[in-house]
């Protein structure tokens, strides 16, 4: 899985946003906290699908994507519609 590094000026954009944010919050009526609280947590949480999972369960799932990278580089990936074709032949 490759990651993707930030440079500089991304660092400083994001740094003001989250300057924005944090004032956006503050100038919230009282009555409007949790339900912004909420969707910070809805758009965290939607950011990190695996969230919600144990840890097991989430290092079994990246291992398996590590195995599925390495048989895509070493060319041994099936195409879908050739799985696809192989099951309906089956039937």
């Amino acid at each position: 899985m490759a990651i993707r590094t930030r440079g500089r000026s991304d660092l400083r954009m994001s740094n003001t946003a989250r300057k924005d944010l944090h004032d956006l919050i503050d100038a919230l009526p009282p009555g409007e906290v949790q339900a912004a609280r909420r969707y910070l947590e809805f758009l965290r949480d939607a950011s990190d699908p695996l969230a919600g999972l144990p840890d097991d369960e989430r290092a079994r799932l990246h291992a398996s994507l590590r195995v599925a990278e390495a048989e895509i580089a070493a060319g041994q990936a099936v195409a879908a519609d050739a799985v696809l074709r192989q099951l309906r032949a089956a039937r």
